[in-house]
């Protein structure tokens, strides 16, 4: 065919075309390619309760006393299948502080320090300060010494011993009882004290004296079985004098209240099998307890899930929601890379998280429970993740002209309801405006046989001005990108 060259018209065509070609690249210049856009996400966590959940409520119990119970009933509801029962009023040996230097201590009326051999008296007023030397302890008090070969016993003659070395609850003053001071790679100060002293600064510790009094005894019983539980033989204390085992604050605490209640039920104990119970309490539920095997594992009959229908009075029977980046997620939990999901795959009874997937960008590893509540400092591990995410990203800087698509995409973990919508969110013409946008749920393998259930979601938009946007359902929001227009 022979060649025919270009009319007037057909070059006006080619430049147009040429024009349109390179409009195109304007349009395009300073654009992400789609598939080179990432995804950002952003959780929102809600959640429910104060604590670890196993045993009795403080909150619940609070609540059952307010509607009538009594400790007795209060005791049987939390604990499953126990019955009451008394025991002695036995020293219970509290750790106050440990890896010190120096323990120093005194009394207002004579006191004694006494190791292997006879009691030495010190006056009263007089501070003692406790050193250990070339093995042995050396105690010096006002302008006298002696060293002990053993570990020191401090004894009041009358009253009690005032600790002057802050306690691992950041206290000094009173302490019932007598204080013993040991070696251990430092000076650990224990405290020598009956069992039913040893609550009268437990008691309005763990719960408010000003509460309900059937509720401040089952608080009683169950500290006395805790301690009695915790009794040791051979070990040098039994138990801690902070949140490791019970707030013990010495008779600074005492109150008057509680000091009646722990009366009032004078050794009374909850038991199973014959012996007292491991009777683990904490602040609040949401609802519902969970049974000991979900939260530390082991098996103790009497530490099953129950219902709380009265815990709504505890201060966080609902908390939430929390903002976090994946990086706050991601680091404590040890994300294999960027994480975008923490996704629950087995809930106990209550229901609180038994084991979630930290699905990252680079895998998934599995975390349980306890620890995700520990390394995430939340208040309870019936906790419930929601992320979501949004492509383009803000960190892509896409950047195009008036009147080009752009289309945003995300996920969110969990799946939505079928037929669920998120919200995408956008401010223009300086206010936020919003539209509905369908979801798709979808479903990704996970490691040993696990299934995360996701919903997507994909919109279309055409700013004709620089725009910002996040998609949200609920409490959960994505992060905010922006679309440049030029």
């Amino acid at each position: 065919m022979t060649a025919v060259a270009p009319t007037p018209d057909r070059r006006g065509a080619l430049r147009l075309a040429a024009v349109i070609v390179l409009l195109s690249l304007v349009l395009l210049a300073g654009a992400v390619p789609a598939s080179a856009r990432s995804t950002q996400y952003a959780f929102t966590i809600t959640g429910h309760g104060w604590g670890h959940g196993v045993g009795m409520s403080q909150w619940g119990a609070y609540g059952y006393a307010k509607h009538g119970a009594k400790y007795g009933a209060i005791l049987k509801h939390y604990y499953t299948g126990i019955t009451l029962s008394k025991v002695g009023n036995v020293v219970v040996r509290v750790n106050l502080r440990s890896g010190q230097k120096a323990i120093k201590l005194s009394c207002p009326k004579d006191y004694t320090a006494q190791g292997t051999g006879a009691a030495w008296t010190i006056p009263g007023g007089t501070t003692s300060t406790v050193t250990y030397v070339g093995g042995k302890y050396r105690v010096v008090a006002g302008s006298t010494s002696r060293t002990f070969a053993a570990a020191p016993t401090f004894r009041p003659t009358a009253g009690t011993l005032r600790v002057l070395t802050k306690t691992d609850l950041g206290r000094t003053g009173a302490y019932r009882g007598a204080i013993r001071v040991i070696y251990r790679g430092g000076l650990v100060m224990v405290n020598h004290v009956p069992l039913e002293s040893y609550l009268r600064g437990v008691v309005p510790h763990e719960v408010s004296p000003s509460w309900p009094r059937e509720a401040v005894k089952a608080q009683a019983c169950a500290a006395r079985a805790y301690a009695i539980r915790s009794r040791q033989s051979g070990k040098d204390w039994d138990v801690y004098c902070d949140v490791r085992d019970q707030a013990y604050a010495g008779v600074a605490i005492e109150d008057p209240r509680s000091d009646v209640a722990v009366r009032e039920t004078a050794g009374i104990c909850p038991f199973h099998g014959g012996k007292p119970i491991v009777a683990t309490y904490f602040s609040c539920s949401g609802g519902h307890t969970e049974s000991v095997q979900n939260v530390w594992g082991g098996s103790h009959p009497y530490l099953k899930g129950v219902k709380d229908p009265y815990d709504y009075y505890g201060t966080l029977h609902n908390w939430g929601p929390l903002r976090r980046t994946p990086s706050q997620i991601g680091g404590p939990l040890g994300a294999a890379g960027t994480v975008r999901a923490v996704y629950t795959v087995e809930r106990g009874v209550s229901p609180r998280i038994v084991k979630a997937a930290v699905i990252g960008s680079g895998g998934t590893r599995y975390v349980d429970g306890s620890s995700l509540r520990t390394k995430l400092g939340l208040n309870s591990s019936w906790a419930i993740f929601r992320s979501m995410g949004i492509s383009p990203a803000a960190r892509d800087a896409v950047s195009i002209v008036a009147g080009a698509r752009v289309t945003l995409t995300g996920r969110t973990y969990p799946a939505l309801s079928a037929g669920a919508t998120v919200t995408l969110n956008f401010f223009y013409d300086g206010r936020w405006r919003s539209r509905s946008v369908p979801t798709e749920r979808k479903v990704e393998s996970l490691p040993d046989g696990y299934k995360a259930r996701y919903s997507q979601y994909t919109a279309s938009v055409s700013p004709k001005q620089t725009t910002r946007y996040y998609f949200s359902s609920g409490k959960a929001k994505s992060p905010v990108t922006t679309i440049t227009v030029r």
